[in-house]
């Protein structure tokens, strides 16, 4: 595996993603299907998979790809040869792309630096990697025929399978979160059914969230610029496995450990 990077950042404070502390999660997962990548350059557009865990006060996600953080060449509605860039976290705090409502925020996974800049109308802005954005607006997919491959592609983008594609991709705009300490981590595999992990970290304070069962259900989608093939998962209310700090489990096993004592007495 890649040696976890640290991502430093103007204005707010620095946050490292460790694969030590990666390995203390329980994770709940949503599988993709295999092999459902609309795109002539093999499985190198395939996700596999997405999955959360909450440990310490933050949210942790995991995207499953074969799509590099150098990006991929191809073709799309735009021109014949052009670069793709990973795509953005997209996260909804109690609503869907799909349906609409709730509050949208953005991850940022690059500074955007390689766009197809010809394939967005207006002004196109820059982002930091790894810091978190509140009412965002995120660009579509450039791979305009891709339900024509995959009519019943799931998850559906919502859009009444009008043959256009839909899928959240980029940050277009937004506003960085005050104060937000986040991160992203693009690491190597060691599965072999994919070659990369994308490994972000959100402070659940930042989403307006707490861990408990009161949170709304938030939807995760993580898709490449091109929207070839996307991913879905919900953190639901309180079911995510939480792993608590290590000074609140100390005291817990320390009250147990009291009552049993108690008992004993008794």
């Amino acid at each position: 595996m890649l040696a976890a990077f640290l991502v430093c950042l103007s204005g707010a404070s620095a946050l490292s993603i460790n694969n030590s502390e990666l390995q203390g999660l329980s994770w709940s997962f949503t599988s993709d299907p295999s092999n459902d990548a609309a795109s002539s350059s093999g499985t190198s557009y395939e996700t596999f998979g997405m999955g959360s865990a909450i440990k310490n006060g933050f949210l942790y996600v995991v995207v499953q790809t074969n799509f590099p953080e150098a990006g991929g060449v191809g073709s799309d509605s735009y021109t014949s040869v052009t670069h793709f860039s990973p795509g953005d976290l997209y996260v909804n705090v109690g609503g869907s792309f799909q349906n609409g409502g709730g509050s949208i925020y953005g991850l940022a996974t690059t500074t955007h630096a390689n766009v197809v800049q010809q394939a967005y109308s207006g002004n196109w802005s820059t982002f930091q990697s790894g810091k978190l954005y509140q009412n965002a607006v995120f660009a579509t997919g450039t791979f305009e025929q891709y339900q024509l491959a995959h009519p019943n592609y799931k998850p559906d983008d919502g859009d009444g399978n009008n043959r256009v594609n839909s899928y959240p991709t980029l940050l277009r705009g937004g506003n960085q979160v005050a104060g937000d300490i986040s991160g992203v981590l693009y690491r190597a595999a060691s599965n072999s059914n994919w070659a990369y992990e994308i490994i972000y970290k959100i402070s659940l304070g930042a989403l307006g969230l707490t861990g408990g069962s009161k949170d709304p259900l938030t939807q995760l989608f993580w898709v490449m610029e091109c929207g070839n093939d996307g991913v879905e998962h919900f953190v639901k209310s309180g079911t995510d496995p939480v792993v608590p700090e290590p000074t609140t489990l100390a005291l817990m096993v320390a009250g147990i450990g009291a009552l049993a004592a108690k008992r004993r007495r008794a």
